[in-house]
């Protein structure tokens, strides 16, 4: 199969419904993807205004739906630097952000850590790292050990739930409702 030939007008149009009769795109993503079929900007501008009459592209919409479905699954740091990175605009991104509160955020991440407790709750971390047969291995019974090894497990959990875009305070705050680590002093 040869190159693409470019896109003209006509067929950009038909192009940019057959993309959002599948999902959402922003703005900016259509105006990407566009270029990217080497349909110049000035071409593109008319028929990325002309879907924005139909309220076929919205980055309001776009930003809603997105937040919404991923909010139990992303921070607001993660959510806000994935939308710009769409090309939504940052007020919209706020404006979007501005109700997920800390209690909810909390939630989410005390739920993202419940269900991956096969690999964050206190004991997983040194079941998984026990010496192979015959091996010494460190003494569990030893006050230290066990305070280091829950203190690894603690940081295990928390750099997840920085990875997934919480916020330093949001994750503590997620760890300590859970009481796993309670004892970890």
């Amino acid at each position: 199969m040869g190159p693409r030939r470019p896109l003209d007008p006509d067929r950009a149009w038909g192009y940019l419904l057959d993309l959002l009769s599948r999902r959402d795109y922003t703005v900016a993503q259509l105006a990407d993807k566009l270029r990217r079929r080497g349909l110049a900007d000035d071409r593109a501008a008319p028929l990325l205004e002309r879907l924005q009459e139909l309220g076929l592209a919205d980055d309001e919409r776009f930003a809603e739906h997105y937040v919404a479905s991923r909010r139990g699954a992303r921070g607001r740091i993660a959510l806000r630097r994935e939308l710009r990175h769409k090309g939504v605009d940052a007020d919209v991104i706020e404006r979007e952000l501005e109700p997920l509160s800390a209690a909810q955020q909390r939630e989410a991440a005390a739920e993202l850590l419940r269900r991956s407790a096969w690999r964050y709750r206190p004991g997983s971390l040194a079941a998984r790292s026990a010496p192979s047969e015959g091996e010494p291995g460190p003494d569990p019974d030893e006050p230290w050990t066990a305070r280091r090894v829950a203190a690894r497990e603690r940081a295990r959990a928390f750099a997840f739930l920085a990875r997934r875009g919480f916020t330093a305070e949001t994750a503590e705050a997620a760890i300590a409702a859970l009481g796993w680590w309670q004892d970890d002093g």
